[in-house]
């Protein structure tokens, strides 16, 4: 990873645990989210969180700092997870790897925001408006939805070139709109 680049990372949870998506659960995992922001080496800009794993998209200026961030995440996130479903002492809630793809060029990225934000599409929860659990109600990139009506979100202002205008050329198509479906295929196609 180099300065300038994107990253996706996928942290998925082992088996047998409760959804993420739960009110505690997901409200632990924004405070979480809001900790690394604060710290400076590795930014996240935007989330989904699914029953069984979380998608992020950020930034870092280089590997060491992106790993050195998402092993603190995990690591968090995973004592207080513990803490939360009565499991103190009992291990990692999470795999050891996180998976991780880099997102180079603006269609990447604006593949790669569809992906993230509607993730919900992508795993059939079939919502009618924009993920609760996620980052995309606030996501300022949408040209037919007002950002900001359902909350506040925890993700940091993009820092790079590509999440914060290169996306909007990806493709020639502008803003996103709400009717933008993700496929897996799509994310870092281009």
């Amino acid at each position: 990873m180099r300065k300038g680049d994107v990253a996706h990372v996928t942290i998925k949870l082992k088996k047998g645990f409760r959804s993420l998506r739960g009110k505690e659960e997901l409200a632990i995992i924004e405070a979480a989210i809001a900790r690394v922001n604060k710290g400076g080496d590795v930014q996240i800009v935007e989330y989904s969180v699914m029953s069984n794993h979380i998608h992020l998209i950020s930034e870092a200026s280089n590997s060491a700092d992106l790993s050195k961030g998402m092993a603190s995440l995990n690591t968090g996130l995973g004592m207080r997870l513990n803490r939360l479903w009565r499991r103190v002492g009992q291990g990692s809630v999470f795999l050891d790897r996180f998976h991780l793809e880099i997102a180079k060029t603006p269609t990447q990225v604006r593949n790669l925001l569809v992906y993230v934000l509607r993730n919900d599409v992508h795993h059939g929860l079939g919502l009618s408006t924009l993920d609760p659990c996620s980052s995309a109600p606030s996501f300022e990139g949408l040209r037919d939805w007002q950002s900001g009506q359902e909350g506040s979100s925890v993700s940091a202002k993009p820092q790079t070139w590509l999440l914060r205008e290169g996306w909007k050329r990806g493709g020639g198509k502008g803003l996103l709109s709400i009717q933008d479906l993700p496929s897996v295929s799509m994310v870092l196609e281009a």
